[in-house]
């Protein structure tokens, strides 16, 4: 009866299973949802393929694509590393360039719409103004920038554009040293978020990640003085943990705000390391520091009162001893 029994309940579970299986009705419009996605995919992509073709038939004279094979046999052969916009003649660089140093040099409070210019005329006209290393030759950074000339003149726009973003730098890291006196945390993460993006269009970001940990070191330095627990002879260990627990809530603030300003900006390594720095070790440095000149004193104030008794006990046996 056994196998009776287990045959009927198999049987039940294989009808269940059965069942569940969808009807011919479901799969009809199972297939018909598929289908129906499968032509909206193949329309966007129609789409962007002749988006595609028009606009490099407006910009590329030279190259006309009449159909989606010709665009896409385009697209397999173009080279990207290769490909590049004409050269800005010499003349008028310098020019430009030097028109920017009058503005910044000659008129004052132009700083802003001369980043705004650049970026916007970056990001419009496709122009790549170089954030270099000290030392690199303006030439060999990119194929659409403004260095784009002949090389015997890249030292002389080197030397002008090297002036021009050393005074807007100035006028950024200012700017972030004034926001961070800004009580409201949203309105500084805000203001501080855009001048280091400013920094990182004019410079590379291991440079703006040095520069902007200095001004932050400048903040550590005053709340170290300010806010930090010192040591002194009455300091109990309870009175120095009291201390520190009201100056890491402060600490923690200032290290999360750091952390909302980086995190859309820099890598998730990189923004972690800036806080480790810049923060975690100094504040580790100093509460060893403190803990040391806290265990050393009291070492030195349990030490006296032994050294006092032990001579006093020895003078005490030599007065015995003469009494004796």
């Amino acid at each position: 009866m056994d196998w009776v029994d287990e045959y009927s309940h198999n049987s039940f579970d294989l009808r269940c299973l059965l069942d569940s299986f969808p009807g011919d009705l479901e799969f009809k419009q199972i297939f018909s949802d598929i289908d129906e996605q499968i032509g909206q995919n193949a329309a966007s992509i129609e789409n962007c393929i002749k988006e595609i073709q028009s606009k490099v038939n407006k910009h590329c004279p030279d190259v006309q694509l009449k159909t989606t094979t010709d665009c896409l046999e385009w697209l397999d052969d173009f080279d990207y590393d290769t490909a590049k916009t004409p050269s800005i003649p010499h003349g008028d660089l310098i020019k430009f360039l030097k028109k920017l140093q009058d503005l910044l040099t000659n008129e004052q409070n132009q700083e802003e719409m001369i980043l705004d210019f650049l970026w916007d005329l970056s990001c419009q006209s496709n122009i790549f103004f170089p954030a270099t290393l000290s030392g690199t030759s303006f030439h060999t950074l990119s194929r659409n920038s403004l260095h784009s000339i002949e090389d015997h003149s890249s030292i002389e726009v080197k030397s002008m554009w090297d002036d021009i973003r050393l005074h807007l730098r100035r006028f950024l890291v200012c700017r972030i040293e004034r926001h961070n006196e800004i009580n409201n945390p949203q309105q500084k993460i805000l203001l501080k978020k855009q001048c280091i993006q400013k920094l990182l269009f004019l410079y590379p970001e291991s440079e703006v990640i040095i520069k902007y940990q200095n001004i932050q070191n400048k903040q550590l330095a005053k709340f170290l003085q300010d806010d930090f627990p010192s040591y002194n002879r009455d300091s109990s260990l309870e009175i120095l943990a009291h201390g520190y627990e009201s100056a890491m809530l402060k600490l923690y603030s200032v290290i999360k705000e750091d952390f909302d300003t980086l995190c859309e900006i820099l890598a998730p390594s990189s923004t972690v390391k800036f806080i480790k720095e810049t923060y975690l070790d100094t504040i580790t440095e100093e509460m060893a520091k403190l803990l040391q000149n806290f265990c050393e004193r009291q070492f030195k104030d349990n030490a006296v009162p032994v050294a006092k008794t032990s001579k006093s006990s020895s003078k005490h046996r030599g007065t015995v001893h003469a009494l004796g």
